[in-house]
């Protein structure tokens, strides 16, 4: 379904929240992330965390805000099968991922590279493509990309 994270991915998923701000930030942000990540998993990774984590924020500096440099690491270093997607997980919304990803993604700026974050999938970077307000109701509750509108729209020069 859109605006749920690829079945293949190997990020944890959101919980249900018993915080009942942490809930209410979700239904009013109604905002579509364009979200990439690169992974290092546990278990197929040996370095210790300590060394992985500064391996990453070397990695970070190096790639910046560059989408085609993180998309040629995903490519040669990640462990998740979105590697050969360039670890685009596609358009999300809030609490469809754990909350130290939902937090990057939805509070800083489109275009940078950010992490690592840990979890239990491992440790990850993330290219921020872009996190938008939604065209309509339509696509913020599916999470797509575009406005459904904009489907539907009559070509004004036929």
């Amino acid at each position: 379904m859109a605006g749920d994270l690829p079945l293949d991915a190997l990020v944890q998923r959101a919980e249900v929240s018993m915080n009942p701000l942490r809930n209410l930030m979700q239904v009013s942000d109604q905002r579509v992330a364009h979200v990439s990540h690169l992974l290092l998993a546990p278990g197929k990774c040996t370095l210790p965390l300590d060394e992985a984590k500064a391996l990453m924020a070397t990695w970070r500096d190096e790639i910046g805000g560059d989408a085609e440099k993180f998309a040629e690491k995903v490519r040669a270093e990640s462990h998740c099968p979105t590697a050969e997607r360039d670890g685009d997980l596609g358009y999300i919304v809030r609490a469809k991922c754990c909350p130290q990803l939902d937090d990057i993604i939805f509070k800083e700026e489109p275009g940078r590279t950010y992490g690592p974050v840990v979890d239990r999938a491992g440790l990850h970077l993330i290219y921020l493509h872009s996190c938008r307000e939604p065209g309509s109701r339509a696509e913020a509750a599916l999470g797509l990309p575009f406005s459904m509108s904009s489907i539907f729209k009559k070509d004004d020069k036929a």
